[in-house]
């Protein structure tokens, strides 16, 4: 697999042009959250119906990531990208025509597989494009985008039915953005001037860099922990919204996730002139201390509270994801991204299924304060490894690192197009690791 040198003017087009299309696609992930009671109301939608859509949602993720999370290494970044677009237009039409529980499922398991692909394929195509001199702000993106993303689409929907309570107009619109993604993508300079074999990318692995092993459980662990308060928030923002606080438009569930989602993508380039370790260790103990403060305030029904906390505990997990990232990203070299993105997305949308899932049935035996209780404990076991692997874990040793620029000096020393570039989870790369 080779990557080619892109013009500053190519580099800064792809960026901006990934990263729209990587907002929209999980954007359209966040259309029918808001629209959950709507669907209770209309279709017969059950409690148990909006818990199981999470884990059919993480289950089309875990399973694109697992058997297809490095297939943009055979066909090629924009090639994937633009796949992924279609999928979640078909998601959209799917949740459009749904008239059932069972339709719902459905739809939210192709978002699902939408959602895989953007993890993988759209996000490594953003690091692939941005580069190595502004790292920060692609880690940023992959780590917090989709995040980013979800805010958009759910505060979008919130207004838009607002003003015009009309299922087909929502989706319609939707669907409209999705194809100005696909044909904007089109304008996007293809990163991979090799690809690696079909053979390779499609072995269901996860892939563990040898020398970074505990970094790398690190950084899964933060997205885990983090990610499961998000989650939750997915399938429940707007049951949150009228159980707890008695409000009775879908703006008010959109507005507590849009807090939740949005002010994450603020914390990477908050800290990322910080130390990273300890960043990270600020970043993981606020977070853990708002998710016990969401449990008292959903418990005292104080709303402009909880959702104050909202943000803070976004901005928060935003700057520990964006810097655990950036920390494993600066560690590995360049033919290893998509199969380290992932990795990483794998281990996390797994856990959030099995999270989710024991969230959900937590909720149905307690309470909502019962439940922040709990993940707020989860955080604090996560907090204490997180940071027992951050201080253990080696010094940056930039002799061995490829690369984005010596790996164009050094072209011919590089791997063959055919070669397996995660050959395991207990090897790394046959190629030279330089500064």
């Amino acid at each position: 697999m080779h990557k080619a040198q892109l013009t500053n003017a190519q580099s800064l087009r792809g960026f901006l042009l990934a990263t729209f299309a990587f907002l929209a696609i999980f954007a359209s992930t966040a259309v029918p959250i808001p629209l959950y009671a709507d669907y209770q109301a209309t279709i017969g939608l059950t409690t148990a119906d909006i818990s199981n859509t999470m884990f059919t949602y993480l289950t089309g993720v875990t399973l694109t990531l697992l058997l297809a999370g490095r297939i943009s290494d055979s066909f090629g970044r924009v090639p994937v990208t633009s796949l992924t677009i279609m999928l979640a237009i078909f998601g959209c039409i799917l949740f459009l025509r749904a008239e059932s529980g069972v339709d719902v499922l459905a739809a939210r398991f192709v978002q699902g597989l939408a959602a895989g692909f953007g993890m993988s394929a759209v996000s490594s195509l953003v690091i692939d494009c941005v580069g190595e001199r502004h790292l920060s702000w692609g880690s940023t993106v992959a780590s917090c985008g989709a995040m980013f993303g979800i805010m958009i689409g759910s505060v979008g929907v919130g207004v838009l039915y607002g003003m015009v309570p009309d299922l087909t107009v929502v989706y319609g619109t939707m669907i409209l953005v999705l194809a100005v993604c696909l044909f904007l993508v089109n304008f996007v300079h293809e990163p991979l001037d090799r690809t690696a074999s079909l053979r390779a990318t499609i072995r269901p692995r996860v892939f563990v860099p040898r020398d970074c092993r505990r970094l790398f459980a690190a950084v899964a662990v933060v997205y885990l922990s983090t990610w499961m308060v998000s989650c939750f928030f997915q399938s429940f923002a707007s049951p949150i919204a009228y159980t707890c606080f008695g409000e009775t438009s879908p703006l008010a569930g959109s507005v507590i996730l849009a807090l939740v989602m949005a002010p994450s993508v603020l914390g990477g380039p908050l800290v990322q002139r910080l130390d990273p370790r300890r960043a990270l260790a600020a970043a993981m103990m606020i977070s853990l201390g708002c998710t016990a403060a969401l449990a008292l305030a959903v418990g005292a029904r104080a709303e402009l509270a909880f959702m104050g906390v909202c943000a803070v505990f976004s901005v928060a997990s935003g700057a520990a994801l964006a810097t655990a990232l950036r920390m494993l990203l600066l560690e590995v070299n360049v033919l290893q991204l998509s199969a380290i993105l992932s990795s990483v997305n794998l281990v996390a949308y797994a856990g959030s299924a099995v999270t989710g899932l024991v969230c959900g049935a937590l909720l149905g035996a307690t309470s909502y304060a019962a439940v922040f209780a709990v993940m707020a404990f989860v955080l604090a076991a996560a907090c204490v490894f997180v940071f027992s692997a951050a201080r253990t874990a080696p010094a940056r040793r930039k002799s061995k690192r490829l690369t984005l620029a010596h790996f164009h000096r050094k072209r011919g020393t590089a791997m063959p197009a055919s070669e397996d570039t995660s050959a395991g989870a207990s090897e790394d790369l046959p190629v030279p690791m330089l500064s």
